[in-house]
C-alpha cells in the first residue's frame, strides 16, 4: 500500500474525527456564552492531557498483541486491570477537586474526572483492535468517542435545555462511556472470557504506557499549556479566542497524522536505514499536502472568522501567526514514528515536546502580555518550529540525510499519487462497468 493511498484511508477517520471536534467546537463557542465556554475549553484540555498521556497505554496493549504474539483477550484483561485502576483514580481527582469548589464549578471538576476515566478505559480497547490489526475497528474507537460525545452534548442544548459549562462536560462524558459501551459489545470483548491475569504482562503494560505516556502527555501540554497563560492575562475570553484559532490551526495534523498512521507498522518492521528513509519519504508528502493547507487557513482566516465565528474578534489574527510553527510541527508525528516503533526509543519525542514546551511557556510569558492572543499564538509558533528544527538537526544527522531528504518533493511522491490516481480511476471504472 503506498503512502498516498494509506494516508488517504487514514483520513478518511481522522477527518470524521475532525468533522466530530468542528463540530463540538462550532456547537459549543456558539450556544455557551463566551467566558463559559472559555470554562468548557479549560475543562476539556485536562481530558485532553490525559488522553494523550493515555495513547501509552494504547502502545503498549497493541505491543503485547502484535509483536510478543499475547492473545487479545489476555491483552485487554491484563491492561484493563490497569487501565480501569486509572479510571478510578481519575474519578477520585475530580471528586477530590470538586470538594475545593463550590457550585459549577464542583460538577464541572467531577465530570472532567469521569471523561478521562472513560478516555483511559477507551485506550485498552483501541490498543487491542491496533494490535489485532483491525484497522477499520482501531479508527472506530478513535472516531465513536467524539461523535457520541458530539450527539449528547446535542441533546443536553436542545432536549434539555441546559446551556452550561458543567452540563456539556456531564454530556461529553456519558458520550464517551456510550462509545466504549457499543465497542465493547459490537467485538471489543472477544476472547476477554476465561483470559488469564498475569502480573509480568500488567507490569509490562505499565512500564512500556508509562514512558509512551509521559512523552504524549508533555507533547499535548507542548499544545496547551499556554492556555493557562492567557487565562491569566487575558481571561476567559481570551481562552475561547486563542483555544478556537488553535483548533482550526492544529486540525491540519489530522492529515500528517494520517500519512504517518499508514506507515507505523512498515517503519517498525523495517532496517533501521529502510526506516529512516521512509520515515523521511512520508516527512516530505507532509510539507506538500500541509504547506498547501495551510496556505488555504492563513488566506481564509478573516473570512472564517467574520462567518463562522463572529463573536469572536481577534480569533484570526492568532490563527495566522500560528500557522507557520504548526506546518513545521506537523513533522513531528513521523518523526515520533521513527524512534517509538524503529528505535523503540518514545522518550526522545518526549525530549522534543518538552523543549517545545519550555520554550512557550518562557516566549508566552514575554508575548502575552505585551500582545495579548497574538502573544500566545506567536510564541506557540516559534516553540513549535525551533523545538522540530532541533529534533529533525539530530535525526538527520544520525541518518546520514541532508535537508533536501525531509523537505525536498521528487520522484517517488510523484510515483505515489500516480499510484493513487490510477487505482482511483480503476475503481471508479469498476464501478460503471
Amino acid at each position: 500500500m503506498s503512502i498516498a493511498f494509506g494516508g488517504i484511508v487514514a483520513l478518511f477517520f481522522r477527518g470524521l474525527n475532525l468533522v466530530a471536534a468542528l463540530g463540538l467546537v462550532a456547537l459549543c463557542s456558539y450556544e455557551l456564552e463566551k467566558g463559559d465556554y472559555g470554562r468548557f475549553v479549560l475543562g476539556l484540555t485536562f481530558v485532553g492531557i490525559v488522553n494523550a498521556a493515555t495513547g501509552g497505554l494504547t502502545a503498549a496493549t497493541a505491543y503485547q498483541v502484535a509483536n510478543r504474539r499475547r492473545r487479545p483477550g489476555e491483552a485487554l484483561a491484563n491492561g484493563g486491570v490497569l487501565g480501569g485502576g486509572l479510571g478510578l483514580l481519575a474519578i477520585a481527582g475530580g471528586l477530590v477537586a470538586g470538594s475545593w469548589f463550590a457550585g459549577e464549578a464542583r460538577q464541572e471538576a467531577l465530570a472532567v474526572g469521569t471523561a478521562c476515566a472513560a478516555v483511559v478505559v477507551n485506550s485498552v480497547v483501541a490498543g487491542v483492535f491496533l494490535g489485532r490489526e483491525a484497522f477499520v475497528r482501531y479508527n472506530l474507537a478513535l472516531v465513536f468517542p467524539p461523535l457520541f460525545a458530539l450527539a449528547a452534548i446535542a441533546a443536553a442544548f436542545f432536549v434539555f435545555g441546559q446551556r452550561t459549562p458543567s452540563a456539556a462536560l456531564w454530556a461529553y462524558a456519558a458520550g464517551w462511556w456510550g462509545a466504549i459501551a457499543v465497542l465493547l459489545l459490537s467485538g471489543g470483548a472477544s476472547g476477554l472470557w476465561g483470559a488469564r491475569l498475569e502480573a509480568a504482562m500488567a507490569a509490562a503494560i505499565g512500564r512500556f504506557a508509562l514512558l509512551a505516556g509521559v512523552a504524549s502527555g508533555i507533547s499535548y501540554l507542548n499544545y496547551r499549556a499556554d492556555l493557562f497563560v492567557v487565562r491569566h492575562f487575558e481571561g476567559e475570553e481570551g481562552v475561547a479566542v486563542y483555544s478556537l484559532a488553535v483548533y482550526l490551526a492544529e486540525s491540519v495534523w489530522q492529515v500528517s497524522g494520517s500519512l504517518a498512521l499508514a506507515t507505523y507498522a512498515r517503519v517498525g518492521s523495517l532496517s533501521r536505514p529502510e526506516a529512516a528513509a521512509l520515515t523521511a519519504r512520508v516527512m516530505r508528502h507532509t510539507v506538500v499536502l500541509l504547506g498547501v493547507i495551510c496556505g488555504g487557513l492563513f488566506a481564509a482566516s478573516w473570512t472564517i472568522e467574520a462567518v463562522v465565528f463572529p463573536k469572536y474578534d481577534g480569533m484570526a489574527s492568532a490563527l495566522r501567526f500560528i500557522l507557520p510553527g504548526v506546518l513545521l510541527y506537523g513533522l513531528a508525528q513521523s518523526f515520533s514514528g521513527f524512534y517509538t516503533y524503529q528505535r523503540g526509543l518514545p522518550w526522545v519525542s518526549a525530549v522534543v515536546a518538552g523543549a517545545g514546551l519550555a520554550l512557550d511557556m518562557a516566549f508566552a510569558f514575554m508575548l502575552v502580555p505585551r500582545m495579548g492572543v497574538d502573544g500566545a499564538a506567536l510564541a506557540s509558533a516559534l516553540a513549535y518550529s525551533l523545538a522540530i528544527l532541533g529534533g529533525l538537526a539530530v535525526f538527520m544527522r544520525q541518518e546520514g540525510i541532508g535537508p533536501a531528504g525531509v523537505f525536498g518533493f521528487g520522484r517517488a511522491e510523484l510515483d505515489d499519487y500516480r499510484a493513487l490516481f490510477s487505482r482511483i480511476r480503476g475503481g471508479l471504472a469498476r464501478a460503471q462497468g
